[in-house]
């Protein structure tokens, strides 16, 4: 095989060029945006570098599908420009839409953006084959497209990867400084102009006589066959035992079987899309059969799938994750109907609809975000208004105590709100700013513990124990540590079971934890031979843990509530608990590990700091 010469490559450059104008002038101004936000030092601005960046991510699947869709309707050069130009003025107003400053935004800007990305992607892939026939052309197309990604990917990373141990040597062999910084920055280069270049000089140019190729790589039979297909079967032997312990007791699914179920439907749809070309061949009939009978056999998965989230729902309102769960539950429902009944059985329909659906969910009052921000509200509303604190739509102290499980979903909603969409919808309860600065529109919001303080509310999260066999519970990593009265301080210390001593000071305090009595010991020894020892139990900080955080899964608890303050006649410390690993022995979870950062002091007896 003949290298293609220098020449060659820049006549191919040239020519994707002329070919994706629109959609490499995007990627330029993306991989700039990017550039110069990883290059900016100092705190965080608001910037209309943010507007461009999500843009252009945006506009390169648009731009791309664009392209391809005028290619093969055959437009005029007058309107194929028009219709870019189209394209763009709809990536400037999504643009809008999009936070100055990223930093302390709610996260469903970057969801959402997920979504739209998703949604483009099915569109490049359908777009040029919206109409009727060419079943085999769309599938050798979208072949190409993958195999073009993937051989983007390992050039991008071949090439970092040597240009970044080139910087790494001129840093080390020469003493030249590189900052740290370069190195993702090479990486948005590479990602942004090269591999981008790439894929699309790889784009067929005459899509039409895609559907007569017959070409198809064995690989991707052994890959579906030998290992797709066998993780199939150990997710249908889980999800129909799992079916059958559910009938047998008579309840509801967990809702973990959720993640399972979509886990056997990506695997299931991937082979079916991968098999494709080759199911009418004699020697692989058992296909076409296995096709047709993978959607029946997902029906009751389907129904566990939607119940789990029902249940999820009609405990906790709705969120993004469940709102997607149920969208994509309905859409294999969609998918199982049209597969076993249709005629045509074109396996266009899956990545049309998916794409249809993401685009359709990522807006609109009827979208993922609005709906949970609504559901989420409405059960905050309801809750504040039984506990007399929400009084004519305005927040006031509660009158009285707060129950465990109220205090428990308020915070719990409240974090949810700030770290997703944002205190806006609530903000007509307050007569207090629920941002930390006032003078900046659209500043950070307040730490939800604040918030619960203008309730009268104890700031309380969750943590999931029933059934556990291993759990961790964690200290929230955005909250300051109080370390008045303290002088010394050990960061990091872990224990893991097997090795009780934790790593020593220079300051000659040493640590270790006993996973059988669950005592963490520190012992201090002075230079003048002086010392004093600690032994804190574990149990009673764990009993507290697991019993106020014992109805949720996932969430962050103050730091200050994972701390143990003790003092002897010399030694006062300080232990702040990172995360705490519990082992489940007889249902009972008890502490076995631990990450934590110790403060100490040694000296004249006082009470510990609090």
């Amino acid at each position: 095989m003949r290298l293609p010469s220098f020449e060659k490559v820049l006549r191919e450059a040239d020519r994707t060029l002329r070919r994706f104008p629109f959609v490499l002038g995007c990627a330029a101004l993306g991989t700039a945006a990017i550039l110069i936000l990883i290059d900016h030092e100092g705190p965080s601005e608001p910037s209309i570098l943010f507007k461009a960046l999500f843009g252009a991510i945006l506009g390169l699947p648009l731009l791309t599908a664009l392209t391809l869709v005028s290619e093969r309707r055959g437009w005029s050069r007058g309107v194929a420009p028009a219709v870019q130009i189209a394209g763009v003025l709809a990536l400037v107003a999504y643009g809008f839409t999009v936070p100055r400053e990223l930093d302390g935004a709610p996260i469903y800007h970057v969801q959402r953006l997920a979504m739209l990305v998703i949604a483009l992607c099915g569109f490049l892939v359908v777009g040029p084959y919206l109409r009727r026939g060419q079943i085999n052309g769309f599938w050798q197309y979208g072949k190409v497209l993958v195999f073009r990604v993937l051989l983007a990917g390992l050039y991008s990373g071949t090439l970092f990867a040597g240009l970044a141990i080139a910087l790494a040597a001129l840093d080390n062999l020469f003493g030249i400084n590189i900052p740290g910084k370069r190195f993702p920055e090479l990486w948005c280069l590479i990602v942004g102009i090269f591999a981008t270049w790439f894929f699309l000089a790889g784009v067929p140019e005459n899509l039409d006589e895609l559907d007569s190729h017959e070409d198809y790589p064995k690989g991707l039979k052994v890959f579906a066959q030998y290992v797709l297909l066998p993780l199939m079967f150990v997710y249908l032997a889980i999800l129909y035992a799992y079916l059958g312990k559910i009938v047998i007791q008579w309840s509801w699914p967990h809702g973990w079987v959720s993640m399972l179920t979509l886990c056997f439907a990506a695997a299931g749809v991937v082979t079916i899309l991968l098999l494709h070309p080759i199911r009418e061949k004699t020697e692989n009939m058992w296909i076409k059969a296995a096709m047709r009978w993978f959607w029946v056999i997902m029906i009751p998965p389907i129904v566990m799938l939607l119940l789990a989230i029902t249940r999820r729902v009609s405990e906790y309102g709705v969120t993004e994750g469940r709102y997607t769960g149920y969208a994509l539950g309905i859409w294999l429902a969609m998918m199982a109907v049209y597969f076993i009944f249709s005629r045509s059985k074109s396996i266009k329909a899956i990545p049309g609809t998916l794409a249809a659906i993401s685009m359709l969910i990522g807006f609109g009052p009827w979208g993922a975000f609005h709906v949970s921000e609504t559901s989420q509200i409405n059960r905050l509303h309801t809750i504040l208004v039984q506990n007399g604190i929400l009084i004519n739509a305005r927040v006031q102290k509660a009158p009285g105590i707060v129950s465990s499980r109220d205090a428990v979903q308020i915070s719990s909603i409240l974090r949810y709100l700030s770290e997703i969409h944002g205190y806006g919808g609530i903000k007509g309860w307050f007569t207090e700013s629920l941002a930390l600065d006032t003078t900046v529109s659209g500043g950070r919001p307040k730490h939800p513990s604040d918030i619960t303080k203008m309730m009268g509310v104890e700031y309380r999260l969750e943590v999931r124990v029933t059934g556990a066999r291993y759990l961790e519970i964690a200290a929230d990593p955005y909250e300051a540590l109080d370390v008045r009265g303290y002088e010394h301080m050990l960061i990091g210390q872990r224990s893991n079971p097997g090795k009780p001593d934790l790593a020593e000071s220079s300051s000659n305090l040493t640590c270790s934890f006993d996973t059988g009595t669950n005592v963490l010991t520190l012992v201090f020894k002075s230079v003048d031979s002086t010392g004093d020892s600690l032994r804190l139990p574990l149990e009673p900080l764990a009993d507290t843990l697991l019993s106020h955080y014992d109805e949720g899964s996932g969430k962050r608890i103050p730091a200050e509530q994972m701390t143990i303050v003790a003092a002897g006649n010399r030694l006062r410390v300080k232990v702040c608990f990172r995360s705490i690993h519990f082992r489940s022995e007889q249902d009972i979870l008890h502490p076995f590990a631990f990450d934590a950062d110790i403060l100490y002091s040694f000296g004249e007896s006082k009470a510990p700091a609090e």
